[in-house]
């Protein structure tokens, strides 16, 4: 069984491309090198990218498995949302190719884990499109129980890498039923200097995200406070 597995999906500009800015290459080596079953994908638009989220939500997995997947997006992004490359794919737009890649792993018996890496993801309103989803959603879905963004508001890609690969590293051992354990790695990332990461949670018992930054509240989300 694996420690993991990650799916990179990434969504460079054309001059990215030219010029070799690329979060994928480097993380899918990194997590192979760390011990993850890790595949990546490059998206040229929005099409694409729910192409490849509804393909990702085919995997199977044996009940006994329980290992983490990991679905990271790396893309450029604003407050507003997120780009593939001609195409502004708005939060709301997101929202729904998420919720309806999360109804198709139902099938996968690990936590699935949601990483945003892009320009402005602290401030991602994904969250709040997908508990407004649910409460009008005829078929019932069970959203993303961690989405993961980085804290920098311009997120350089080099600087993406590094504390990306500092949090694969960090949580290969995490048990996500403790939120706790979680707190305590991403205190650990944000002392070190080189990655601030921070998480908003899904609340089953309130229907609602909880949010936890190691370096303070600023979202106006509620916050995760209790260390349980």
């Amino acid at each position: 069984m694996s420690i993991g597995r990650v799916f990179v999906i990434e969504s460079p500009n054309p001059l990215d491309l030219l010029e070799g800015r690329s979060e994928r290459l480097t993380l899918e080596q990194v997590c192979r090198l760390l011990g993850y079953e890790t595949a990546s994908f490059t998206v040229r638009d929005g099409a694409e990218l729910t192409q490849t989220l509804r393909y990702i939500s085919s995997i199977k997995g044996s009940p006994s498995d329980k290992s983490p997947l990991y679905i990271h997006v790396s893309s450029h992004g604003s407050d507003s949302g997120v780009q593939m490359g001609p195409d502004h794919v708005p939060w709301s737009s997101l929202a729904r190719s998420v919720q309806e890649m999360y109804r198709g792993l139902r099938y996968y018996h690990g936590p699935v884990i949601l990483i945003l890496s892009a320009c402005g993801a602290s401030k991602q309103k994904l969250t709040d499109r997908l508990r407004y989803n649910l409460t009008i959603a005829t078929e019932p879905y069970v959203p993303p129980q961690y989405v993961f963004v980085s804290s920098e508001d311009e997120l350089a890609w080099q600087d993406a890498v590094v504390a990306w690969t500092l949090f694969y590293s960090s949580v290969i051992d995490t048990d996500y039923r403790s939120k706790r354990m979680i707190q305590d790695t991403l205190r650990r990332l944000h002392s070190s200097g080189f990655a601030d990461v921070e998480y908003f949670r899904w609340d089953a018992s309130t229907q609602s995200y909880r949010h936890f930054r190691p370096r303070g509240q600023t979202s106006g989300k509620p916050k995760d406070g209790h260390p349980t």
